[in-house]
């Protein structure tokens, strides 16, 4: 008879594994690690006034994390600047698809501006707010 309960961190740590050994004997790694991290910041005398962080995952598969720019310096290009940089990386490791989420309070607009399409979307009603899905192809970049 099967059971299904609540599991201990132990046990989903087995479930993971589990899917990692079924996804390497379908389809091995195109990169040597599961994941591989790329990050920017940008400073103003020393203080950090933004940050970017993503990463290539399983199969060379470009993620954008994280973007954040302090307020008082929005809108100057830093995040434009950030974007450019983490797309570099990503596509000089291999990557030829980004892709983000993004909800409709933080700014999927700027990531149109910057040559992103979006692919779907998400409406959490309890929330009241919707995640945008987004990417940008190699042969694609502005």
């Amino acid at each position: 008879m099967y059971n299904c309960r609540k599991a201990s961190n132990e046990e989903i740590r087995f479930v993971f594994d589990e899917l990692d050994k079924f996804n390497m004997q379908k389809k091995p790694l195109h990169q040597s690690e599961e994941s591989v991290s790329f990050k920017h910041i940008v400073e103003d005398d020393g203080k950090i006034i933004g940050g970017i962080f993503g990463y290539s995952s399983y199969y060379k598969i470009g993620y954008i994390d994280t973007l954040w720019v302090d307020e008082n310096y929005r809108h100057k290009g830093i995040g434009t600047e950030l974007l450019k940089a983490i797309e570099n990386d990503l596509h000089e490791f291999g990557c030829e698809v980004i892709h983000l989420e993004t909800f409709d309070f933080q700014g999927p607009e700027f990531y149109k501006k910057n040559g992103y399409e979006q692919f779907g979307s998400l409406f959490y009603p309890n929330a009241n707010l919707y995640e945008f899905f987004l990417k940008k192809e190699k042969f694609n970049q502005q």
